[in-house]
């Protein structure tokens, strides 16, 4: 079996064989040509670089950058695990400076007791040299050490397409890689867009698409396991046939259970779907013809309009329940961009989370494949209360380049999955009309299945709205974010009965008026307790212009004017810092 270690595994290892006299070096490895980066001029050269110190809208925590703003190309899956101690897990692809031929897994570990990360900004590189590697998904062994999976464009000297990265200890960062069986025969085709799951006795579960790239070909969806941390693996054997990359895995933390959820195809050749899943109740055996159909949207007359999406996930419950979520459209002669967040357990049937009825797209796309929902994650909570997160794609808030900004939504469950609360919005940071690197398009999330008090999220925040890869919008580096959500702010929407999507802040920063604006501007903002507030003022560079307000503030509304005499035109940022936060908003001052 083939193993690599990273660059940083590597100097380490030179070191200790160096003191032995000894020599050591991976075997070289040949480029491959990805068919998803091919081909477009904006792919090519370098993107426009993160200014230094620029102030972020969209909340959380930098935890590193990209260029490569998409993660995946249909199922978000897992980028974001907490291990049993409590500690954080992150991967992503990071595009190195520009989109096409500098593409590397990075990684990034936040300790549970210090609540730091062990790579600060920026992230550690997970994969050897050369680059090439991308598609990326997580989970963690029972000891804590992280399983990274993701696909491999290179030779050494025989292909190794699907691979896995086994940490050598919790949040260490020294990963060895190893090749995983993805060749299937008749005919042979290597698979590629692996997902993994680690099921409770450490098995190492994975499926991978073949890599089938003629459009309406369908693929096949393979599955293997290793029950040896990564040593050995069973044969690679086929589960399906999908038209699309729309296979997931997922593995109960209660028993031995582990699901494959994917849409298969029912019209050739398009992504119209039903979803199935595949269940093993030990992790080890399979019956490969005992596939459910969770829509039966094609075999139902009275749903004939109604199909699955490409975007899915799943998760058990605390009993051992599978829960599986989708996005769903409505398809009459071509896509409508209307669409639903779905849930489906054994016990409730197929519910709705929630609606998106915009489907007049004009004003500009989402982008990357996506409905006006996209890349969904659910998770579970030890009380067996439900929580899903999706983009929403909007139509009036819109980058200059003609595609929707997204912004993370939520919702919740505390009934198994039968009834959810309102959507909430998570980030609340739109940027209509937005020039490359002043967008603020939250997407790409990946939401860790264990919830405790918070919700765990890994998304990107893209200066350019779009996916640059295909290509849509500019590239630019693209902050890598981390964000925790007080679960209770999901929980409450279940006693709401208007349909009002809410913010969900203890304290308020509002847009200020009139906005564009020229010479002045009025700043409103609400604290609910008394305390030091500073209000300031920068520019797209993070540069401090003004401080309007660094003073004790008694609880309630407040009204601040900017005089922006002597302040040339431009987009800037004003910020309010209280005890209760931190949020920013931007304004236009026009000359």
């Amino acid at each position: 079996m083939i193993k690599r270690l990273t660059f940083i595994a590597l100097v380490s290892l030179i070191s200790l064989m160096l003191a032995t006299a000894g020599v050591w070096a991976t075997p070289a490895k040949k480029q491959h040509t990805s068919p998803d980066i091919a081909g477009s001029p904006a792919q090519q050269g370098e993107g426009i670089p993160l200014p230094p110190g620029i102030i972020l809208v969209s909340p959380g925590q930098q935890v590193g950058t990209t260029q490569y703003d998409m993660q995946t190309n249909a199922p978000t899956g897992n980028r974001i695990v907490m291990d049993a101690s409590g500690n954080i897990h992150v991967c992503w692809m990071n595009g190195v400076n520009q989109v096409s031929g500098n593409r590397w897994i990075y990684y990034n570990f936040r300790d549970a007791a210090s609540g730091t990360w062990g790579w600060t900004t920026t992230g550690i590189q997970v994969n050897p040299p050369p680059q090439g590697d991308g598609y990326t998904n997580l989970d963690v062994l029972s000891g804590g050490e992280g399983v990274i999976t993701y696909h491999s464009l290179n030779d050494t000297p025989t292909p190794d397409y699907a691979v896995i990265s086994v940490d050598l200890l919790p949040g260490f960062g020294q990963f060895t890689e190893y090749d995983v069986p993805d060749m299937l025969s008749d005919p042979s085709m290597e698979s590629i867009w692996p997902y993994v799951a680690v099921d409770r006795q450490d098995r190492i579960q994975i499926v991978a698409h073949e890599h089938i790239t003629a459009g309406g070909e369908p693929k096949r969806l393979m599955y293997t396991r290793s029950d040896d941390g990564g040593d050995t693996w069973t044969d690679p054997v086929v589960v399906d046939t999908l038209n699309t990359i729309a296979g997931i895995i997922v593995a109960s933390s209660v028993d031995d259970k582990v699901a494959i959820v994917y849409g298969h195809h029912t019209v050739n050749p398009d992504v119209r779907h039903d979803l199935y899943y595949v269940e093993s109740e030990d992790g080890i055996t399979w019956d490969w013809n005992d596939k459910v159909n969770v829509t039966n949207y094609y075999t139902n007359p009275g749903l004939d309009s109604m199909v699955a999406y490409q975007d899915n996930d799943a998760v058990y419950d605390n009993d051992g329940n599978l829960h599986i979520v989708w996005v769903g459209t409505h398809y009459s002669g071509g896509w409508f961009y209307h669409s639903y967040l779905m849930h489906w357990s054994e016990a409730t049937g197929i519910t709705e989370i929630a609606e998106h009825p915009q489907h007049d797209f004009t004003n500009c796309l989402p982008g990357a494949h996506n409905l006006a929902f996209g890349k969904l994650s659910i998770a579970c909570d030890s009380d067996n209360n439900l929580f899903v997160i999706a983009t929403r794609f909007d139509n009036q808030d819109c980058s200059v380049g003609g595609f929707a900004n997204g912004e993370l939504f939520g919702s919740a469950s505390n009934n198994g999955g039968a009834t959810w609360g309102d959507v909430v919005n998570l980030t609340n940071s739109p940027t209509p009309d937005c020039w490359p690197m002043e967008c603020d398009s939250d997407h790409w999330s990946s939401l860790a299945e264990t919830v405790d008090d918070s919700l765990y999220i890994l998304y990107i925040n893209d200066k350019d709205a779009g996916g640059a890869p295909r290509p849509e919008g500019v590239a630019t580096e693209n902050p890598v974010m981390y964000l925790s959500v007080d679960k209770q702010v999901l929980l409450d929407m279940l006693e709401v009965d208007d349909d009002k999507i809410v913010e969900p802040t203890t304290f308020a920063l509002k847009q200020n008026y009139p906005n564009p604006f020229n010479a002045s501007t009025t700043i409103e903002y609400v604290t609910l307790t008394s305390g030091q507030v500073e209000l300031t003022v920068y520019n797209l560079v993070g540069e401090k212009i003004d401080v309007l307000v660094d003073k004790l503030v008694p609880a309630g509304e407040h009204t601040v004017t900017w005089d922006a005499t002597g302040v040339a035109t431009g987009v800037y940022y004003y910020k309010l810092t209280t005890s209760e936060g931190t949020v920013a908003k931007r304004m236009l001052l026009l000359k």
